[in-house]
């Protein structure tokens, strides 16, 4: 017999062992339950009878009644349990009780009452004797017994809010949301987490402040927020409904105070079982972003990949795995995924084959233009997204070399055997660094930039473009990873500058604008994501912590380094005038670029000064093209020129 065999066998002995014992421990409770309510019952009919015969004209039928109500009790108490189950008041969690449960026992106890009523009625016109005990007993001890078992099954629910107010330490809740399901969570989140106390809500739209929901206050609006958090001392904001808006407004509001900030999800998945405290969440990634997420219609795009051969280099990577990922869903004629690195190939296919046919693998370097012009010739690719790049500014800052030898060089690697093979379109993938660079990094995507347009000038049948967006959340070896490992370690979380601004997207957002780039281009041109405000770092630090759901500088530490060499302040996603697309978010370039002719020369010279290794020329080299307005027909002494100045 195989292991897995083996091991199949013992994980079903373990489940069932644990089945045995969940069954054998949920019985052990139905069981207490019936003594307590057998307990209960004949206490609940003694005492009925004994009030009934209080009166002392009663001392004639006294032994009479009592002889009969203890022959009569066990029929009383097996009359009652047996309802009890008929109507299902057992094998509840009794801590989450509700009106439904309550409904239960009344219709029990209803039920045995007038069981117990029939049977007295038949048993004096069978015996013409007036026991075995007065009707009225009978009402009465039903009506006892629902009480006393309604108070043992509603003892939490009684009590619990009384202890979660006064409990020595509790934490301060304030709700977001005025709905059934935040008046659900007030009532069961003392009882799921006993430390928090619910001190009462906020209305996302406003509200009439006298208004009490669940026993508590609407103590405002959502602009009230901050001074009430610090006027109540809340450790925590719970938003409950609302959708990612609301979650953002509450994010902003609460961003630099000491509450932690967690979130209600959909109301039909809370409230199922009516454990709505357990399925509070803390805030996720998607939160970070100052807007919502942006969508692009994707039926143009369906057409254009529908039976067409596609190929995406640099798919390995963050941006070019999810450009696979997406592609496979279009019935492609085939995708080809090239990378060089072999691991980040075999981790994309583990997420690829789950989506869709799987794609094929090659292992292929883009400095290697021999290489990969046999790769290219070899798929035949009708689209091309060229998603290869070296991307991490400090680490370029050191070595320019590598930036040219794959951003630059690999480029034309890409574009020339692009060509060769006889591609209809290929996108570039390009980054807001690109705009009036000030790093080799960004430089050296401008100069890929260039490249695609000077592809274009050269005419042809291949439409050549170029897509520039900001950061993606998320992706690998950028700032958002870096945070959250540095939360993961405890702290602290290092930011160079505060007030550094950046552009952020999704990594979905972004392979659908390249997507759809791919479909609206004529080539030359730079596509351009709206992609509302730049969000400040020392914000989304902040809220990264937030997400962890923790509190910024009192559960992790912040620390300002400052800006690392070729780091500018603020990035921009272009300073050439920006033309409208058929998209509303998508807006168009045609940065100036000098002649074809020039563009050319600086390719054969990089290669080169790459090969050389001459990091002093290369930067001078990149100032000289990558900084500068062109004219088309300008033309440069490419010879790095003394006095060129470098970025700052």
């Amino acid at each position: 017999m195989g292991r897995s065999s083996q091991g199949a066998r013992a994980i079903a002995g373990v489940d069932w062992r644990l089945k045995v014992s969940r069954g054998a421990a949920h019985l052990r409770a139905d069981i207490s339950f019936a003594v307590t309510d057998a307990f209960l019952i004949a206490t609940s009919y003694g005492t009925a009878l004994g009030l009934r015969l209080i009166d002392g004209r009663a001392n004639e039928i006294r032994p009479l009644f009592t002889a009969g109500l203890v022959r009569m009790l066990p029929v009383i108490v097996l009359v009652h349990l047996a309802a009890n189950l008929v109507f299902g008041t057992y094998g509840h969690v009794w801590e989450y009780a509700s009106i439904a449960e309550a409904k239960r026992v009344v219709q029990a106890c209803a039920a045995a009452g007038v069981a117990l009523t029939g049977f007295v009625l038949i048993y004096r016109a069978n015996t013409s004797r007036i026991g075995p005990i007065p009707i009225g007993s009978v009402a009465l001890g039903s009506l006892m017994t629902m009480f006393a078992m309604g108070m043992v099954r509603f003892r939490s629910r009684l009590f619990s809010f009384k202890r979660g107010a006064t409990a020595a330490g509790s934490q301060r809740v304030l709700i977001v949301g005025t709905s059934k399901a935040a008046a659900d969570l007030s009532r069961n989140l003392p009882i799921e987490e006993p430390g928090l106390n619910v001190i009462g809500f906020l209305a996302p739209a406003g509200g009439d402040a006298t208004r009490r929901i669940a026993g508590l206050q609407l103590l405002g609006k959502l602009e009230d927020l901050p001074a009430i958090v610090a006027q109540q001392a809340v450790g925590q904001v719970i938003v409950v409904g609302g959708g990612e808006r609301l979650a953002r407004e509450v994010l902003d509001a609460c961003l630099w105070n000491n509450a932690r900030l967690r979130i209600l999800p959909d109301l039909d998945t809370v409230l199922h079982g009516n454990q709505a405290g357990r399925d509070v969440r803390d805030l996720e990634i998607t939160d970070l972003l100052p807007r919502p997420a942006v969508s692009t219609d994707l039926d143009a795009v369906a057409e254009l990949v529908r039976g067409s051969r596609v190929l995406v280099t640099g798919a390995g990577g963050s941006i070019g795995s999810e450009i696979v990922r997406q592609l496979i869903t279009f019935e492609p004629a085939a995708v080809i995924a090239l990378d060089h690195d072999e691991t980040h190939l075999y981790e994309g296919m583990l997420q690829w084959e789950r989506h869709g046919p799987r794609p094929d693998q090659v292992l292929c370097d883009v400095r290697n233009g021999r290489a990969l012009e046999r790769a290219f010739l070899a798929a035949r690719p009708d689209l091309v997204f060229h998603a290869a790049a070296l991307k991490h500014v400090p680490i370029l800052e050191r070595c320019p070399a590598e930036a040219i030898s794959t951003n630059v060089l690999g480029t034309q690697n890409a574009i020339d055997s692009a060509r060769k093979a006889g591609a209809s379109r290929f996108v570039l993938i390009s980054t807001d660094k690109a705009v009036s660079p000030k790093n080799v990094m960004g430089s050296s995507k401008r100069v890929a930039e260039l490249l695609v347009q000077a592809a274009h000038d050269q005419g042809g049948d291949c439409v050549f473009t170029s897509v520039r967006f900001g950061n993606v959340l998320g992706s690998r070896g950028s700032v958002v990873p870096t945070f959250i490992r540095q939360i993961q370690e405890g702290g602290p979380v290092t930011i160079t500058d505060p007030d550094m601004k950046r552009y952020f997207m999704t990594v979905d957002e972004a392979v659908q604008l390249v997507l759809q780039a791919a479909s609206l281009a004529d080539g030359g041109e730079v596509f351009v994501l709206d992609m509302s405000d730049p969000v400040r770092i020392g914000d989304l630090a902040h809220r990264l912590i937030r997400l962890a759901g923790l509190v910024p500088g009192q559960d992790i530490a912040v620390e300002v380094t400052g800006r690392r060499p070729g780091e500018k302040l603020i990035e921009v996603l272009s300073e050439d005038p920006l033309q409208p697309t058929s998209h509303p978010k998508i807006s168009v370039t045609q940065p100036s670029h000098p002649g074809l002719g020039t563009v050319l020369d600086s390719v054969e010279v990089f290669r080169e000064l790459a090969a050389e290794g001459d990091g002093a020329e290369i930067r001078l080299l990149l100032a000289s093209i990558a900084g500068a307005s062109w004219s088309a027909d300008e033309v440069i002494d490419l010879r790095p020129l003394a006095g060129v100045p470098e970025w700052s």
